[in-house]
């Protein structure tokens, strides 16, 4: 692409070489070439920066992903409207804004890379983040579940306390801005870009911003800070939870805004089920005046925190399942009975081995018979991952049933245990009493808060949406999902799935993937997984 002046843009045809003013066209537009009548795409190189598809558009320009032909990686070009940057000043705040996120480096954060201007248009290249937003979850849910966007919240704070940190303020904090990275991480873009547009906005007498998320000391014209965000991500985290924003105006007049953000909030009157420790979080974010707001990002974090710890405790044992504990169990009873559950594993493991090599069904019956033997929960789990490896789906499916009446609730091999008996419940056909099964463990949410828990808890969530589906699983829709460790589970749960609904072909290349992760250390039954779906990715 070259340029006859400043002010115009030229492209060349691909097919004849003829010269086309392209200054008026959107970028990336369709357009065809008046000689010849080849199609092209217009504008499509911005200085090193090859546009190749277009992923978001709004109310400052367009986001694409593009090619970097310096660097040779992908990036989010985002694309200013010529508006925005038609003067030295606003080319100049640009860029000091640009500076100042580029220097912000948080895990919840897009990375800022680089600047430039092409074709009289300004330009920010940011890290590529493309498994959308929350704007776009909720469109497909009408309610996020709340421990999720309580994690959504604690991460989205923590990027935020980092920025503050280098002295910006993001004044934009909406669900659209909310990015993720994978199914459990997420990060905050646009950082600095929104005080360009309320500046022009200002200028014209007009408030800009999403009525729904925008602080109340905006409409009034007051100075804000870091609680003006803490606003927007409360109302944005409402919207999230209930379904619908904290208010609704008739109009989107400033007299209209001003009068419904008077009003007291309550998530409880439109999420009844929510617990009162993420109602008392949510609320407290939007309140009228900033004061009576959190003062720091840190307190508002270790209360998500906590409310979110409140949710995961009452969803994990529920009331009627709680039962008086006699027995007292010390640390050291805990280790010696694990280590016994260890050692009955390994046997087990190695029995596992020996099967596969017998013939005789009779002689895999006796087998599995002698390591029921004593009835302890270990021992019946692992026999169940014997039918498993057998393809004795029922048979699995009443052994695992029996191992999760006898087993705490709430606890790792419980969550194991239930998870394999709805894996041979679809595998035997019993597909509706298997979806209604995944639905209930999802409802419950993470079986577990602490650090150490978080992938096997995330692990459990990922299948119990996956054996739930209606539609086939592809491939690349798991590429947000750990690719290498017990996270990677969820290749397994996705293959099973589309081999139930009848697609064999996606759930080969689902269980072939899954067999390229290396067997984790922790997880001695991996094997048999191995086996069902080697045995299910050639066709059962």
């Amino acid at each position: 692409m070259s340029e006859v002046s400043p002010a115009r843009a030229i492209d060349k045809c691909p097919s004849c070489g003829q010269e086309i003013d392209v200054t008026d066209e959107v970028p990336f537009a369709q357009i065809y070439c008046p000689n010849c009548g080849e199609g092209l795409r217009a504008r499509r190189m911005f200085n090193n920066f090859e546009l190749i598809e277009l992923i978001g558009e709004g109310g400052m320009g367009w986001v694409f992903k593009a090619h970097d032909h310096t660097l040779n990686r992908m990036v989010a070009l985002k694309l200013l409207r010529p508006e925005m940057s038609a003067g030295e000043a606003e080319r100049a705040q640009l860029e000091q804004e640009a500076r100042v996120t580029a220097s912000v480096t948080h895990p919840h954060v897009v990375r800022v890379y680089s600047f430039g201007q092409a074709a009289g248009q300004f330009y920010i290249a940011m890290e590529l983040v493309e498994k959308g937003s929350l704007d776009d979850l909720m469109a497909i849910q009408s309610r996020v579940s709340e421990v999720q966007v309580l994690e959504i919240g604690m991460q989205i704070a923590q990027g935020l306390e980092a920025a503050m940190e280098r002295g910006l303020i993001h004044r934009d904090v909406k669900p659209g801005n909310i990015l993720f990275v994978n199914a459990h991480t997420t990060k905050i873009v646009d950082f600095g870009l929104a005080r360009v547009l309320e500046e022009e906005a200002e200028a014209r007498g007009d408030i800009w911003g999403t009525p729904y998320y925008i602080a109340p000391e905006r409409l009034n014209h007051e100075p804000e800070d870091m609680r003006s965000d803490i606003y927007s991500l409360g109302a944005t985290l409402f919207h999230a939870i209930a379904g619908r924003p904290p208010f609704e105006a008739e109009s989107a007049s400033l007299v209209a805004l001003k009068q419904v953000k008077n009003q007291p909030v309550s998530l409880e009157a439109f999420a009844p089920d929510v617990t009162p420790e993420t109602a008392y979080v949510i609320n407290r974010t939007l309140e009228k005046r900033p004061e009576d707001r959190y003062a720091s990002y840190a307190e508002l974090i270790e209360h998500m925190e906590f409310a979110r710890a409140k949710v995961i405790e009452r969803a994990g044992i529920p009331p009627a399942a709680k039962r008086e504990v006699v027995k007292v169990e010390t640390s050291r009873t805990k280790l010696f009975v694990s280590l016994i559950s260890l050692a009955a594993a390994v046997l087990v493991l190695g029995a596992i081995v020996a099967l596969f090599m017998i013939s005789d069904r009779s002689e895999v019956k006796e087998i599995r018979e002698s390591l029921l033997t004593g009835n302890k929960n270990s021992t019946a789990f692992m026999s169940g991952m014997l039918a498993l490896g057998e393809g004795d789906w029922s048979d699995a499916q009443q052994v695992f049933a029996g191992v999760t009446a006898g087993t705490g609730q709430g606890s790792a091999e419980w969550q194991w245990a239930r998870m394999n008996e709805l894996l041979a419940m679809m595998l035997a056909g019993q597909s509706e009493a298997a979806s209604a099964g995944w639905r209930s463990m999802s409802r419950e949410g993470l079986f577990s808060d602490r650090p150490e828990d978080q992938t096997l808890a995330n692990m459990f969530i990922d299948a119990a949406n996956f054996g739930d589906r209606k539609i086939v699983i592809q491939l690349d829709d798991l590429g947000v999902y750990p690719q290498e460790g017990v996270g990677a589970f969820a290749f397994f749960v996705a293959g099973v799935a589309n081999f139930t609904l009848g697609d064999k072909f996606e759930a080969a290349r689902l269980f072939n993937r899954f067999l390229e992760v290396p067997p984790p250390p922790d997880v001695p039954w991996w094997e048999t997984y191995r086996l069902v779906a080697r045995r299910l990715a050639s066709g059962g």
